[in-house]
């Protein structure tokens, strides 16, 4: 744990010296580490770090820590230049995972594993605004898309029979009819979500445009992001992206609606081109796209509903303590892999958000963290009702779209998808309050500040 520790301190030294640009980088170094995650495991690996995936883990949480220390000591943010929504959330998960260390059964260790996938994110969307200036929101929504067309080239180096510097994803899965690539993330169902995802921020940027070079530039950056998702041969990436392109047509791009059919329809194709050469054809793209709602008949919506089965088992077995404090944070998913040692252990996997939390939080955390998620979904909804510009409908339809992927998928247990759903949802706060003319965001009692000057 070294790396981490020096990264903090790093961190913590560029911050203090160099000021408020300093600190601000710090916020995008973040999220190009989470989406190089499976490329970092694998120089770690190289470079023979006794405990490498520990290690990779605990980079981001070390520069979020150093960034709320250089927040709080040099900006001093009062609640007003806080946002309420994020502080509601942000208190309820604290609470919980509070009570956690009381009720867990997991063991120290893996707890504070658990406590960094609970709060690391919740706490970087919180503190990130008193560095926010005008036009920030954008700005980092832009971040996100650069770090999507990152991932999405290493996808494309990988099908191309280049795979050497990335987590070793096999691309070869048997019962699926083409290969599937993961990209610098080292995860299929992590790198088409987050494509999916950045895919949806991206079009409410290309539809604005005016000017025809920059429109073909948008459609190409679209192209590479949805040709990221065919190629990881993943459905979810393609259910968000599909989510994101109605909201975005119907409520977000009134009077520009034949514009942004010119550029998403040819991004589309093209992208649909490039899956055939790297050898998923058009065919099994569309069956595998539509089989995400199949009842029956589907190997990987079997398994699904399998694990999702024992889950609810799991929790309707537990006793009273358990069903009302939960078995103890990360007692499900692959971080007790990061604990445990022996070679033939397997992980508990549930394929809900909403059921993890049962699991390992109980009836409280799954009513104080699920229920502050399913009013997070309500606000971005009305938000896309609501707003009717292009930008604010394309960050909260992204953030539908991910936010909609817990009900199947723990999206939120891992860092890549994580971060990008709380900066997601932050920004969108971000974009609403500060258009409120009364300081109020859709009615709520609460005034957003514009950050403090930089000392």
């Amino acid at each position: 744990m070294v790396a981490p520790a020096c990264l903090f301190l790093a961190a913590l030294a560029l911050g203090f010296g160099l000021g408020r640009r300093a600190v601000r980088g710090i916020v995008v170094l973040i999220v190009f580490l989470a989406a190089t995650r499976g490329g970092l495991l694998v120089v770690a690996n190289d470079l023979g770090f006794s405990d490498p995936g520990l290690t990779v883990n605990a980079l981001v949480p070390a520069l979020v820590a150093a960034l709320v220390v250089l927040v709080v000591v040099r900006y001093r943010p009062g609640l007003s230049d806080l946002p309420f929504p994020l502080l509601v959330g942000w208190a309820a998960i604290v609470l919980i995972a509070g009570l956690d260390v009381v009720f867990q059964t997991v063991g120290i260790k893996l707890y504070a594993i658990g406590l960094a996938q609970y709060t690391i994110y919740p706490t970087l969307a919180v503190v990130v605004w008193p560095l926010l200036e005008r036009g920030d929101e954008e700005r980092i929504v832009r971040v996100l898309v650069a770090a999507g067309a990152l991932v999405a080239v290493t996808v494309l180096i990988q099908a191309a029979g280049i795979w050497e510097f990335i987590q070793q994803a096999n691309a070869q899965v048997d019962g699926l009819a083409a290969d599937r690539y993961a990209g610098i993330t080292g995860s299929y169902l992590h790198t088409s979500a987050f494509l999916g995802t950045c895919f949806v921020l991206a079009l409410g940027q290309s539809v604005r445009l005016g000017d025809l070079r920059d429109q073909a530039v948008a459609g190409a950056l679209l192209a590479l992001l949805f040709s990221g998702v065919i190629l990881t041969f993943s459905r979810s990436g393609a259910m968000i992206s599909g989510i994101g392109i109605l909201l975005v047509f119907i409520f977000g791009a009134a009077g520009a609606r034949v514009r942004f059919a010119a550029i998403v329809v040819p991004a589309v194709a093209v992208a649909i081109v490039v899956g055939a050469i790297g050898g998923v054809s058009p065919d099994a793209a569309g069956n595998r796209a539509a089989s995400g709602v199949k009842t029956s008949g589907d190997t990987g919506n079997d398994l699904r509903k399998e694990a999702i089965s024992q889950g609810v088992e799991t929790f309707s077995q537990s006793d009273f303590v358990r069903k009302t404090f939960g078995e103890g944070l990360a007692s499900t998913g692959n971080a007790s892999q990061l604990t445990n040692t022996e070679a033939d252990a397997k992980p508990q996997i549930v394929e809900s958000y909403y059921l993890k939390l049962a699991i390992e939080t109980g009836a409280t955390g799954l009513i104080l963290i699920g229920g502050f998620l399913l009013w997070g979904l309500s606000l971005l909804g009305r938000t896309v009702w609501v707003r009717r510009q292009t930008f604010p409908v394309s960050v909260a339809a992204a953030g539908i779209g991910l936010g909609l992927y817990n009900v199947i998928y723990p999206a939120l247990e891992t860092q890549l998808l994580a971060m990008t759903w709380w900066l997601v949802f932050s920004m969108s706060l971000r974009d609403a309050t500060l258009r409120e003319p009364d300081g109020k965001w859709l009615g709520l009692p609460f005034k957003a500040g514009t950050g403090p000057t930089s000392p």
